[in-house]
């Protein structure tokens, strides 16, 4: 059996779904059995620190000395459970002891299979900013389009000082809906990421009239 890492806390409410989720889906296919887990959890916020300040050598050892905390506890692959650290997701798989799956990689595969081409992007400040989804998904010729900049400090706002905690808004759902449906009438996009794991709390597929690309 094959032991999954996960790079968690990043931040706290998705490192439980993302277990929640991993258990349930493997024992539908093994119902008398559960995946082998190991969780290294950091703080999420000395992380967004980082990721804000753009101290990238900084997070990519902190984030390595995770993913080798996970090896030397037994796992065989790691994954991240955020998508902002993905912003140096190709130098930390090259430094990586163990496999590494990507976040991104996975969105852009769900795209394609979607036969889609055009989509937003909503998550923190840095993703929506940062190239690394817009790189990655240009490769697959697939559009990446985000909101307008008070837009992505209001969304960030409401990650940040809400989702992260827990705490989910009504005003806020309200906020980020109104956010996606502009997105489809100006910028006629066919599907939303979700590119923070902690949006899925605020939506969900049932929310929106296009696809939703939930990252967790």
């Amino acid at each position: 059996m094959v032991r999954i890492g996960l790079v968690g806390g990043m931040g706290p409410e998705s490192t439980l779904d993302y277990y929640r989720q991993l258990t349930s889906k493997y024992q539908k296919r093994h119902p008398q059995s559960y995946p082998e887990i190991v969780i290294d959890s950091l703080d999420v916020y000395q992380i967004l620190k980082l990721e804000e300040k753009g101290q990238t050598e900084t997070l990519i050892q902190k984030l390595l000395t995770s993913i080798k905390n996970l090896q030397a506890s037994g796992a065989d692959v790691a994954a991240l459970t955020a998508n902002t650290p993905h912003m140096v997701f190709d130098e930390l798989q090259t430094l990586s002891p163990i496999p590494l799956i990507s976040i991104v990689d996975v969105t852009a595969d769900a795209i394609k299979h979607n036969q889609q081409s055009k989509v937003g992007l909503l998550g923190t400040k840095m993703t929506m900013k940062e190239p690394f989804y817009k790189n990655k998904l240009a490769e697959n010729r697939i559009q990446v389009v985000v909101p307008s900049d008070e837009q992505i400090n209001h969304i960030h706002a409401i990650i940040s000082s809400e989702l992260e905690l827990g705490v989910v808004k009504q005003s806020s759902n309200v906020y980020l809906l109104k956010t996606i449906a502009q997105l489809k009438d100006y910028d006629h996009i066919q599907g939303v990421i979700l590119g923070c794991t902690e949006l899925p709390l605020a939506l969900s597929a049932s929310d929106v009239s296009i696809s939703l690309y939930d990252m967790v």
